[in-house]
Formats: C-alpha cells, structure tokens, sequence
C-alpha cells in the first residue's frame, strides 16, 4: 500500500482517523499475510491469542475480551472446536459454566500466532528507541479511552 501524500489526497494526512484508518489496514495487511503462509484464519488470531494466555475462560467472557458479542464469540469458539484448537469443559469450580481449553493443536498454533504477533510488534516500532514505544503505547491507549468512553 502507497502512502498518501498531502497533495494527492488533500489534506488526508493531516486526519488522525485517517492515519489511523490507513495504519490499520498496513497491520492487518501484514497479519493477514503472516497467517496465510501459516494456514491461520484472520478470525481466530485474537481469540487464539486470549484463551493462550487465559484457559479456562467462558465463551461470554472471550468474547468481552475481543470485543465481540455473545452470538459471534459464540460462532468463532465453534469454528475453533470444529477444526480441534479449542475444547468446552464443564467447570470444577461453577457447574454452570463451560470454560475454554486449548488442545494440544491449538496449543501449537497459539504458539505459532503469538510469534507471529511478536514479530508484526517488532516491525511496527522498528528505529524507535524505548522511550517512544512507551510514549506510542501511551498515546494510544489514550486515543482507545477517549473513544471508548464517547
């Protein structure tokens, strides 16, 4: 993707929904292209990446987790026991609750998504020095509040 200049889009880049809009698609692009060559659906990367780090989760709690409501938390967890990433298991401690396993396959490919995830992270904040990757991570959990709370 060619970055827009000033003069070919007005004055885009002075837009920070569009930066924002425009990095986005640069980072997903670059996700979307790291996980093909792996066989890793876009749809289960997030998801993969919560339960990895959290099992024993519930569905309605991965999907606070990444954003998505019941129904489609709902949906993603069902293509994850469909292709063997992820087991439903009665509770030990709620017997009303159903938590998240990863398998040993799903235990792999988290494995495999998270590289990839650190790798993509390394990238984006590539020639920053410390200081600016903290005062980026600041910023941007700023710009995530702000907008979360309108």
């Amino acid at each position: 993707m060619t970055r827009v200049t000033k003069t070919a889009a007005g004055e885009l880049t002075d837009s920070f929904d569009f930066l924002i809009r425009d990095t986005r698609l640069l980072v997903m692009g670059e996700i979307e292209s790291r996980l093909s060559r792996l066989n890793i659906p876009i749809r289960i990367w997030f998801p993969l990446r919560v339960i990895y780090g959290n099992e024993g989760l519930t569905q309605r709690e991965l999907g606070r987790h990444i954003g998505y409501g019941d129904a489609r938390a709902g949906v993603i967890v069902d293509v994850m026991v469909r292709r063997k990433l992820v087991s439903r298991r009665p509770s030990t401690r709620d017997k009303r609750r159903i938590d998240l396993y990863l398998t040993p396959a799903g235990r792999k490919m988290a494995q495999q998504v998270m590289r990839q995830s650190s790798a993509i992270n390394k990238q984006i904040v590539a020639g920053f020095n410390a200081a600016e990757v903290e005062t980026l991570r600041a910023l941007l959990l700023r710009v995530h509040d702000n907008l979360k709370t309108s």
